[in-house]
């Protein structure tokens, strides 16, 4: 069996763009999961076992929830790291950790991101022994400031907001809407008087894959007194996805 010299962890100094950022000239939410995306695959191919091999070896990892906490957003031009590591699994979830910092070493976002492996043909979900044959190191009791994401409690009654039809630019290389787009949605739908508020707290559940041209039914509701919005997707086949926002101040 051949194994992959992948290393406990791995950090990747950014700068962060126009294009990560928006009016307000702080990161995006979807760029903090763009991020998250692209440096889980960098870990992993320094090592050899990137994305083309995994699929070689028939598994792929898909992304089922998420969760950040957030000190404070990073703002246009800021020179930031983001270090990353492949913390353990639970049942059939592999948890990966990432810390975003400042340039003086001070944490601004800690995240966790939970992650099925699957076959990229059928879909069937493998168990971590199928993985971790490879001789991936675990770090269990590595961990940051983030709790591990969790089923969102939402509430029961949320207000129609609309349909966010899936296009040809939404979709990625698996074929559907890629996660990093579902932040997106979550910050189109938030009402302008959470806008002008930091951002605290981001959780999201991908719970059924949405295609090009599927229409997504969004429900919403937003909480002023507290300070939180949630936000549920669902198309034909069911619910697509749910997500919660926290503000500070």
């Amino acid at each position: 069996m051949h194994t992959y010299n992948v290393p406990l962890d791995y950090t990747w100094n950014i700068k962060i763009s126009s294009f990560d950022v928006g009016q307000d000239r702080r990161m995006k939410l979807s760029s903090i999961l763009k991020y998250q995306q692209e440096v889980g695959e960098l870990h992993f191919d320094i090592g050899g076992l990137g994305f083309e091999e995994l699929v070689r070896n028939g598994m792929a990892f898909v992304i089922t929830r998420a969760r950040a906490k957030i000190h404070r957003m990073p703002k246009l031009n800021e020179q930031l790291s983001l270090t990353t590591w492949h913390r353990d699994s639970k049942g059939a979830q592999f948890f990966r950790c990432y810390q975003y910092s400042d340039a003086g070493g001070n944490p601004l976002i800690e995240s966790v991101s939970a992650f099925a492996l699957v076959d990229p043909e059928t879909h069937r979900v493998l168990r971590p022994s199928e993985f971790l044959k490879f001789g991936i190191a675990t770090q269990p009791a590595r961990v940051n400031g983030c709790p591990d994401p969790e089923k969102i409690q939402v509430p029961a009654n949320l207000i129609d907001a609309g349909i966010r039809k899936v296009g040809w630019s939404d979709i990625d290389y698996n074929g559907h809407l890629n996660n990093t787009v579902y932040a997106d949605i979550v910050a189109d739908c938030l009402p302008k008087d959470l806008r002008r508020l930091e951002i605290s707290e981001f959780s999201i559940n991908f719970q059924s894959e949405a295609l090009e041209g599927e229409e997504i039914s969004l429900k919403t509701l937003a909480d002023m007194e507290t300070k939180q919005f949630w936000l549920a997707g669902g198309h034909k086949r069911g619910r697509c996805f749910e997500a919660s926002v926290k503000f500070a101040g």
